[in-house]
């Protein structure tokens, strides 16, 4: 029951940290059994692992999944041990001397009684306080001395149906796996779930149900009650209620535990750069002797979809929420046959997506328009329901224009299908993405793989290499047509929506009967056929003589080349095989945000978003659309401190069109008016949702709090959001694009001599480039806020929905090995911190320390710990935030604590040297600031020398008392 074509649900679900509760106990308790009975129980497990490996390799597909005719992924070891758990192993070396571990326990929500609710996930926290051998808080300690860092490489999900827990393993050293294999099996068995950690984990709980409390989710509940009332989903929220998780007893959760995790409902998946045979042997001896405690849990009940529901309509309101109006037509979920023709009808859906989000983005950039975008959607939600969805989004306010949209462009696409032009564009798109996908697979990272695998033990499905993947669409591509694909959207859609759903920022006046007279009047207005489109020809394919190099060097110890023209650009080539047929970019141009005038706030914000709207000189966004047809490439601009950055990545065989699209941005931007209608269509949605939750308000306004409200930083008031323009754009950056000094990286899948040509034909052809002369002591420095008086920040979300903050102002960069150890200080003061805030108090969900340092600014620098926070509880956090500086000031961490934060960082460090995305950066230094070279080349060893010595005295430096700057993040005053 395979998917040809990734699905992924309208709405998350996924509760994605971990609740993870660091104690000050003993060190991980002894295994039993050393010596001879060590021996003899470790032969007798090595004899049972061969015998149950005779067995597995007897069967034809040990999870029983049947496949007619897809070409399976051969590399993939399946096996089900006699107890009923099922494991898949693959070997692959993306990262190098890494794997990843998952694993999938067959339960969720949706199995909880009501005086379950929240358990499942609550059950996910358990696994990370107290097991028969691993004390409480020590899992998460554990597995940093192995350079998993807690977040990126430690984690785990509950959904409705499924909890995973997952493990990135950075060095796939025989330890870390023997490590990963006896956490997982602890998990899966051995959880104490005593009532001391239970009642310590409650606070947590709740206090990441209010981070999670958003005015999306509330919606979507919302929305499922309306769409799906008979099926589980919105009476059962994996976070569950506030009663359950607040009052049900250790016992009870003892209870769910037995009854599920169980090995017939666990799957175990590896992937990486492991000894297939080894990793078997041990899964068979960790695993072999499981068996499951008492009853089985009952089947998941996931309820009924009735095809005859009677439509209906609904709403929600929120000031911070989009205007959107949802058409929805649910179906009872039905796996794809595992079957090349079972796939078809995957790819024709596809392509009426792919040519439904064209139209509504041809709608968006016409004049006058009530739309800002739109999308159809067939996904599963999880094995639940399949939701046949199309959505058009509205200006903010007006419900009846997105309506009258949605209920038109559907009867369109149902009455007149999709025209032949339509269908080729997009197919020629999704024919480039298969095509894509099978150049790249041989270095294709172990994460995706492991996912892809795990899921297939949910659904039963075969997997497919890309290769794969692309076989089957070839032998299904003579029966897509433009008819096949139109009938196949007018079958999902011939009894019209079942429910109409609208979100608006304002309660709707007339509720439900509105809404169904605006549906009323939409339908009296007559649609008409969609027009064929002609293409216009590529105006930027000559640029003149390409460029003459000057300068051609190298970077030996690094293997950068590193050339520059007669025109003054500078390119920087490093050719690697991490990625297969693919290269990563980065064009930089002029000095950027650092030399802005005042009133330039907002400006980067602005740019990030629409300028590609604007355009180039010779085309519109419409017309670039059809010039782009079968080509993965972009047209990416940010204004960041330093410079007007274009960066991204393309398959190797698209980089010349790539370079010509990003010559032709930098030297003639379109800067058309259009992207300024569509900016201010959508800006009191931005604006509000700049504040909606603590965390939006953390990314639009953090940063620029602590400098002082300097504007360069932030994404902008309102009313410098309000003033942004395509006109403002060219009035503040046009000189740099125009004469800025040009530098360029390349780095990836690609020959040099390749990578020159691109460029001396794009880039070296242009104009030379006489920028202005740069003043830097012109340059307004950065100045963190002298008067330490509390910093308050507001939110629109809930009132018990906060964010602390506590910094310490620091220095620049400049001094590597000061950097670096302000860095790891960080990270010890945010571990310190989250055991006694976790797990002493029970006040936040997620706590962290970080550090920043510019390159741009001297002086610029600081380090915080942060900390989500009921503001109620803001006091205690703080407090303990300041005696934890202190203790660091006073005294040295300890051994421990300083393995922890370092070993991540430095396996983190070593993985960099075979990333195509750390070395991006490091390439485009070679001849911008060559004596920053220096600083990749001594990474490693500065990281790995920091001291508990050094620590101590940066907190002496840094983390002073009088310096600290308290930042809270809380709702809005009733009066503002």
């Amino acid at each position: 029951m395979t998917k040809l074509l990734a699905k992924k649900s309208a709405i998350s679900t996924s509760l994605i940290a971990l609740a993870l509760a660091l104690s000050s106990q003993p060190a991980i308790a002894a295994h039993p059994g050393h010596g001879k009975a060590a021996e003899a129980a470790k032969k007798e497990a090595e004899e049972t692992a061969q015998a149950v490996a005779t067995a597995v390799k007897e069967k034809a597909h040990p999870w029983g999944i049947e496949n007619t005719d897809l070409p399976a992924d051969s590399a993939i070891r399946y096996g089900k041990l006699p107890n009923g758990m099922r494991y898949a192993l693959r070997q692959n070396g993306t990262p190098e001397g890494a794997a990843v571990v998952r694993m999938l326990v067959n339960v969720g929500s949706v199995a909880e009684a009501d005086n379950e609710q929240g358990l499942a996930h609550f059950l996910e926290h358990m696994a990370f306080n107290g097991s028969t051998n691993v004390p409480e808080g020590e899992m998460i300690k554990l597995l940093e001395r192995q350079g998993l860092a807690f977040g990126p490489d430690t984690n785990a999900s509950t959904s409705f149906t499924q909890t995973i827990y997952k493990l990135d393993v950075p060095d796939a050293n025989e330890e870390a796996l023997d490590l990963s294999l006896m956490l997982m099996r602890e998990t899966a068995s051995n959880l104490t779930i005593s009532d001391e950690a239970v009642e310590r984990e409650r606070g947590v709980i709740q206090s990441e149900r209010q981070l999670r409390n958003s005015p999306q989710l509330r919606s979507a509940v919302a929305q499922w009650k309306k769409q799906i009332p008979d099926t589980p989903v919105a009476k059962r929220l994996p976070i569950g209620t506030v009663e359950v998780v607040d009052t049900a007893p250790a016992s009870r959760i003892r209870d769910f535990y037995r009854r599920y995790y169980r090995p017939e409902n666990t799957t175990l998946v590896i992937v990486g750069d492991v000894d297939l045979n080894a990793i078997e042997t041990k899964i068979m001896a960790k695993f072999a002797d499981w068996q499951g405690v008492g009853t089985a849990g009952a089947a998941m009940d996931y309820g009924t979809v009735d095809p005859a529901i009677p439509f209906s309509v609904g709403s929600f309101a929120d000031p911070t929420i989009q205007t959107v109006a949802i058409f929805q037509r649910a179906e009872a979920f039905e796996p794809t046959p595992n079957s090349v023709e079972g796939n078809l009808e995957g790819l024709q859906l596809a392509l009426a997506s792919k040519i439904m989000a064209d139209r509504f983005q041809k709608l968006a950039l016409a004049e006058n328009s009530k739309t800002l975008g739109g999308a159809s959607l067939h996904s599963p939600l999880e094995n639940i329901v399949t939701q046949n969805q199309l959505i058009a989004v509205g200006k903010q306010g007006d419900w009846q224009g997105a309506v009258a949209v949605g209920e038109q462009e559907l009867r369109r696409a149902v009455q007149f299908g999709f025209t032949q032009s339509e269908f080729e564009e997009q197919l020629t798109n999704l024919t480039a993405d298969f095509t894509n996908a099978a150049k790249q697979q041989e270095t294709r990272r172990s994460v995706g793989l492991a996912d892809a695998i795990l899921q297939s033990s949910v659904n039963d499905s075969v997997v497919m290499t890309p290769a794969g993947r692309l076989e089957v669409f070839e032998k299904l591509r003579p029966q897509l047509t433009a008819q096949s694909v139109s009938d196949a959207f007018r079958k999902k859609w011939q009894n019209g929506p079942s429910n109409v759903f609208v979100t608006n920022s304002a309660p709707i006046e007339g509720g439900d009967d509105a809404i169904l007279a605006a549906l009323t009047e939409s339908q009296q207005v007559a649609v008409a056929a969609p027009v064929e489109e002609e293409i216009k020809a590529f105006a930027y394919d000559d640029f003149g003589t390409p460029g003459e190099i000057v300068k051609d060097g190298r970077v030996e110890d690094l293997g950068i080349r590193t050339v520059e023209f007669a025109n003054g650009v500078r390119l920087n080539i490093k050719q690697t095989d991490f990625e297969d047929d693919k290269i990563r970019y980065t064009v930089n141009v002029g000095e950027g945000l650092k030399v802005l005038p005042e009133g330039s706030g907002g400006i980067a914000y602005f740019i990030e978003n629409v300028m590609a709207v604007g355009g180039l000189g010779e085309h519109d966004i419409q017309e670039l659309q059809k010039l782009l047809v079968g080509k993965t490439v972009g047209l990416p601009m940010a204004a960041n401190q330093n410079s007007i950055t274009s960066a991204g990545t393309a398959p190797t065989s698209d980089a010349e069109f790539q370079f010509k699209l990003l010559a032709a941005l930098i030297s003639d931007p379109g800067y058309r008016t259009t992207a300024d209608s569509i900016w201010q269509n959508a800006l009191p949605t931005i604006v509000k949702q700049n504040s909606a939750t603590p965390i939006a308000t953390l990314q639009s306004q953090f940063r620029r709090a602590l400098a002082s409200g300097d504007p360069r930083y932030g994404r902008g008031t309102p009313e410098e959001l309000g003033a942004a323009s395509m006109a403002r754009v060219k009035e503040l950056i046009g000189d740099q694009l125009a004469n800025g000094k040009i530098h360029i990286a390349i780095v990836g899948d690609i020959e040099e001599q390749a990578a020159i040509d691109i460029v001396a034909k794009t880039f070296g052809a242009l104009p030379a480039r006489t920028p202005a002369d740069s003043d830097a002591g012109a340059i307004k420095p950065i100045t963190f806020p002298k008067d330490k008086d509390v910093i308050e920040l507001y939110h629109d979300g809930e009132a018990d929905q906060g964010f602390a903050l506590a910094v310490w102002p620091t220095d620049d960069d400049s001094n590597q090995k000061d950097s670096i150890t302000r860095s790891l200080m960080a990270t010890a003061m945010g571990l310190i911190v989250l055991e006694e805030v976790r797990e002493k108090l029970g006040a936040s969900y997620s706590v962290d320390g970080f550090s920043q340092a510019s390159s741009i600014y001297p002086g610029d620098g600081f380090v915080a710990a942060s900390s989500v926070a009921d503001p109620a509880r803001m006091d205690e956090i703080f407090g303990v935030i300041r005696t934890v500086a202190k203790q660091m000031r006073d005294a040295p961490i300890s051994q421990d604590v300083l393995l922890r934060a370092q070993k991540p960082l430095t396996e983190r460090l070593e993985t960099q040297d075979t990333s195509n995305g750390a070395w991006i950066g490091t390439a485009l230094e070679a001849q911008r600031r060559p004596e920053r070279l220096d600083r990749w080349r001594n990474r490693k060893a500065i990281a790995a020398g920091v001291t508990v010595a050094d620590i101590q005295a940066a907190a002496r430096k840094y983390l002073v008392e009088d310096a600290l700057l308290e930042m809270r993040i809380v709702p809005k005053p009733a009066e503002q």
